[in-house]
């Protein structure tokens, strides 16, 4: 199966990297047919030189590990990997150039190779994803995957690898520890079973045909999983090691030796000083282009919710932002005009945990007004927020006053950080989330924040709107 993944990246990189170089080829002469000024006594042109260099940056690629498909992260940060190990290919061709003599290669025609092949090469390798997660929902190509331990850490695990296949590894059951964590009953989660103690795990892998193996570190001491990798090794399995820093991207987290002692490192990240002012220098960029930009939609969407129904064309709502301050939140209109006092009525109908509403067939909304919230029209006015300062382009939903009533102490972080039109709940899901889920999704955005993981995020959010996934 690794094979055929491997061999599917492979095709995938050499064709985008080829497309891009003779793409920048003509970009960058109008032809394809212009020759490589060389001192050899070889006739060489660009479009031939575009079908060599893919084969000196592929050397590059499998370097830096991505056709290892343990370190494969399937996101944004595939881009970083990408473009940092192409930048190491320009640096190889350049250095090539000097070894065989092409004094005259074009620097402008090898940047815009470079960068076509960074963004082709991350488009095919999405491409290659979205084919794998298509397949794999359809019961092929997934790891039989067994989960060691039944503590809090082993049953989240199961719970995440149960609810997607896209990384291909479904739980086949799991291994209750040999201390006091085993649960009541046969099951450790719906539909999986627990097949047995620590003590037994590599029979129990045989047993069950297994190719892969994730310990939840948490519910074992050292000794216990030194014996079980010492196991494990003799049969032909993957072995994965959770570290439990769910909260945590991957690109934060590296691995050290100190003294002889393997430690996991988190990078600090945080919205220092510097991180809130290139946030809001963005926002205020972002947000006065769309505005612009998007007017005479804006036009279209006022005439049409004045025409259709009696009330004002904006809706001006009480939210709390950053640090619990209240403000003004502005929507195209998309209920009734009285909504906020038929709401008290509906409260029976509330089909959202916690302290949220949510009613999939809100009787208050207008046929405009539906529309609207179907593509997220109904919350372009938040750019004017946006643009005052009171919200961000990306960050945590907004809270009502009467939601923050009901809020812990866990659920106030949300507001360590200016609130946002979209963020990682709207393209995680949406409306589709539970309370807790959207917390936990908001917590994440805040300890994992960064410029590219906003970018990213934005960029996630046009299918999410455009499919309405989701949405109510």
């Amino acid at each position: 199966m690794n094979r055929r993944i491997i061999g599917l990246l492979l095709v995938s990189d050499t064709v985008a990297m080829a497309l891009a170089g003779l793409a920048a080829t003509y970009i960058r002469f109008g032809t394809l047919r212009i020759d490589v000024a060389i001192e050899l006594d070889v006739d060489l042109q660009y479009w031939q030189l575009s079908l060599i260099v893919p084969f000196v940056w592929l050397a590059f690629l499998t370097f830096d590990g991505l056709y290892d498909i343990d370190r494969l992260s399937w996101d944004f940060a595939e881009l970083t990997r990408v473009g940092r190990a192409l930048a190491l290919g320009v640096v190889g061709v350049i250095l090539l150039t000097f070894a065989v003599r092409l004094p005259g290669l074009s620097r402008a025609w090898l940047l815009l190779t470079y960068v076509l092949s960074s963004a082709l090469v991350f488009i095919g390798r999405l491409a290659v994803q979205r084919m794998l997660t298509w397949v794999r929902g359809r019961g092929q190509m997934l790891y039989r995957t067994v989960v060691v331990g039944t503590n809090s850490e082993a049953l989240r695990i199961v719970d995440v690898l149960g609810r997607t296949h896209a990384h291909g590894l479904v739980p086949v059951g799991c291994v209750s520890s040999n201390g006091g964590d085993e649960r009541s009953d046969d099951m450790c989660a719906a539909g999986v079973p627990c097949l047995g103690r620590a003590d037994d795990v590599a029979p129990i892998v045989r047993e069950h045909d297994a190719d892969t193996v994730v310990v939840a570190s948490s519910a074992f001491d050292h000794d216990e999983i030194a014996r079980m990798i010492s196991e494990l090794r003799k049969i032909p399995v993957r072995i994965h090691i959770s570290s439990g820093l769910f909260e945590v991207l991957t690109t934060r987290v590296f691995v050290r030796e100190v003294a002889g002692v393997p430690l996991i490192t988190i990078k600090r990240v945080g919205f220092t000083r510097l991180n809130r002012i290139v946030k809001r220098a963005f926002d205020v960029a972002v947000s006065s282009a769309i505005m612009i930009v998007g007017s005479p939609l804006w036009l279209a969407l006022a005439l049409a919710v004045k025409t259709t129904s009696k009330g004002p064309v904006f809706y001006l709502q009480k939210r709390i932002g950053k640090g619990g301050r209240p403000f003004g939140m502005y929507k195209f209109r998309s209920m009734v005009a009285n909504a906020d006092a038929i709401r008290d009525r509906l409260a029976e109908d509330n089909e959202a945990d916690g302290p949220i509403f949510k009613m999939r067939n809100d009787p208050r909304i207008t046929p405009v007004g539906r529309f609207m919230r179907r593509y997220s029209l109904d919350e372009f006015p938040q750019l004017i927020n946006v643009f005052k300062g009171e919200m961000s382009l990306v960050g945590p939903r907004p809270p009502l006053p009467a939601e923050t009533e009901q809020y812990g102490d866990q659920h106030w972080r949300r507001l360590e950080v200016p609130p946002g039109m979209t963020g990682l709940w709207q393209v995680s899901g949406r409306s589709d989330l539970s309370f807790d889920e959207m917390v936990r999704l908001d917590l994440f955005y805040i300890e994992n924040w960064s410029l590219t993981f906003d970018l990213a995020l934005l960029v996630r959010t046009i299918p999410a709107v455009m499919f309405a996934r989701g949405a109510y």
